[in-house]
């Protein structure tokens, strides 16, 4: 399956780094030969000490000194050996020389024995998980299985969606396989505009307001009317931010327990034989 391109992200991520304080770091002037301690005597007083840095201490600490405007989350080893990865504020990660002193942005592929595996995707999929995990099940709208739980799809959904509308009608054969559909709110349009809630976010949060949140969601998306109006306090703006983490450009978007993404209409059964379903309503 193709999932959506993340060559614009990428390109942010190279825009946002790439700056003559990233090319040109500054260096420290060096102290007066005569008040100079010996470099031998400075790192065996570190390793006495215990405080010699780790690579990765060393990748963070250069990073940031180069950009001290930019979230550098901790890097983690990548399949390249001498490079690490570096997220930078959710955003998928660069490769960074464990000097620190380099780094290169893009898709990284494997080549295995099977064919080609994009590690980067593979990186991504874990932060996925990671920062689905991190959400209040609290603040979903969730269709859950009468019987067992055989898979579990998180569904960034806009209301005024077509396509998210004709997805909704496949939730009750999703969950008579066992699916558990989990809903995160995406308002296409964003948040806000000029100051004012978009028509968008307005129409969607509502199923976030309303007392029965699941009722109020098939309503909206069967176009009837429902009680509730826009309120505060809602999970829909953390959702947003999010889905836009994860690159998604449009609704409605799918990611499984184990991170990947799916963007666009895809039916009940697409959705079970992909998670390894058999259709038990036969």
């Amino acid at each position: 399956m193709k999932s959506i391109a993340h060559a614009p992200l990428a390109a942010a991520v190279i825009l946002l780094i790439i700056a003559p304080s990233f090319a040109c770091e500054a260096r420290e002037p060096a102290p007066p030969a005569d008040t100079a301690e010996p470099q031998s005597a400075v790192d065996s007083r570190a390793v006495a000490e215990n405080t010699v840095p780790t690579v990765p201490d060393t990748v963070l600490a250069r990073l940031r000194n180069a950009r001290p405007d930019l979230e550098f989350e901790p890097p983690q080893p990548s399949p390249v050996p001498g490079y690490y990865e570096v997220s930078i504020g959710g955003a998928p990660p660069v490769y960074v020389s464990a000097d620190g002193g380099h780094f290169f942005a893009g898709e990284l592929y494997l080549a295995e024995p099977d064919g080609l595996v994009n590690a980067t995707e593979k990186a991504r999929e874990r932060q996925r998980v990671e920062q689905l995990a991190s959400l209040d099940p609290a603040g979903m709208i969730i269709f859950s299985p009468q019987g067992e739980t055989r898979g579990v799809m998180t569904v960034f959904t806009d209301v005024t969606c077509g396509y998210c509308r004709k997805l909704h009608d496949q939730v009750p054969q999703m969950n008579a396989l066992g699916i558990e559909v989990r809903y995160l709110g995406y308002p296409r349009s964003g948040v806000e505009r000029d100051g004012s809630y978009t028509h968008e976010f307005e129409q969607t949060v509502k199923a976030w307001c309303a007392e029965d949140r699941r009722e109020a969601l098939t309503r909206l998306k069967n176009g009837q009317p429902v009680k509730a109006t826009v309120c505060e306090g809602t999970a829909v703006p953390q959702h947003y931010a999010v889905g836009n983490a994860f690159g998604i450009r449009g609704t409605p978007a799918v990611v499984l327990g184990d991170g990947r993404l799916f963007p666009g209409y895809r039916s009940a059964q697409e959705y079970a034989a992909i998670l390894g379903i058999a259709d038990i309503s036969n």
